[in-house]
């Protein structure tokens, strides 16, 4: 039963209790029927009043429902408005190659939409965005755990992602969130490679360890992975050939498995003999 039915009832049942009693007082006080009148009339105008109530709540949803993007903020409106305007555009320039293309990546974003909504995992084509987002939501005392593979000194250091995951991992860590950090290294030129990056994130207070691929085989089935246990959020990623492409998850079981196989990597991992604490 809707909430306007319910009312309505409500309305109605009462509506008749008053009337009775109306009536009902009229005969016993010797009321004039002029005052009753007044009093049924008086009522009438709250019910309609009251059915006015209703029609404006249920148009309002009904709107909302047809223009969904009211209720957003004018700027996210403006963002979704162009976008919109610029689907309908491409849709009449199906026939040119990179506009259906394009129109995939379209659909594609709204069957990533539906499976967020419904709690399944769904592909991101971003790991550093998808990476900051998670790491960005956590609040002091909480736990970013991640095995990276992320081991070449540009992966840190070039371009405008790489500079600004690289800063809110140093911000995060100030503001006291904990961030583990696992490198997993093909050979040991990586290392000395990587030396810089371990360092710096240590002096940071990030947690940082490496071991090398071939004694974790049988652990790490992934290229990678980032967790947070604390808002039950995991990235995965599959193919160090696809660096880009993740798996993002709320499956608290997987998570739960990631988290096991970080803590059996960690066991064996190491320390660089110059990083500090």
């Amino acid at each position: 039963m809707s909430r306007a039915l319910l009312l309505r009832l409500i309305i109605a049942f009462f509506g008749l209790i008053f009337i009775l009693l109306t009536l009902w007082a009229g005969s016993q006080y010797h009321l004039r029927f002029s005052i009753t009148l007044v009093v049924m009339l008086a009522f009438a105008l709250a019910t309609f009043l009251a059915e006015i109530i209703i029609v404006i709540d249920n148009l309002e949803k009904r709107i909302k429902l047809s223009f969904p993007s009211l209720e957003l903020s004018p700027a996210e409106q403006a963002s979704v408005n162009e976008t919109l305007s610029i689907y309908n555009r491409l849709k009449k320039q199906h026939s040119v190659v990179s506009t259906r293309i394009a129109l995939l990546e379209f659909d594609n974003i709204h069957k990533m939409l539906k499976c967020a909504e419904r709690g399944s995992d769904y592909i991101f084509h971003d790991i550093y965005l998808a990476s900051m987002v998670l790491l960005g939501s956590l609040e002091p005392g909480q736990t970013f755990k991640v095995v990276s593979n992320l081991t070449k000194r540009f992966y840190w250091k070039t371009g405008k992602h790489g500079s600004e995951h690289s800063e809110l991992n140093f911000r995060q860590a100030r503001n006291g969130v904990i961030i583990e950090r696992i490198f997993v290294l093909s050979t040991k030129s990586e290392l000395g490679e990587l030396a810089e990056i371990i360092e710096e994130q240590a002096r940071a207070g990030i947690h940082v360890y490496y071991i090398f691929k071939e004694s974790i085989e049988n652990i790490l089935p992934y290229a990678s992975f980032a967790i947070s246990e604390d808002l039950s959020s995991g990235i995965v990623s599959h193919r160090e050939d696809i660096l880009g492409k993740v798996t993002v998850t709320a499956n608290s079981e997987w998570i739960i498995d990631l988290a096991t196989r970080f803590d059996e990597i960690k066991a064996v991992s190491n320390v660089l003999s110059d990083q500090s604490g």
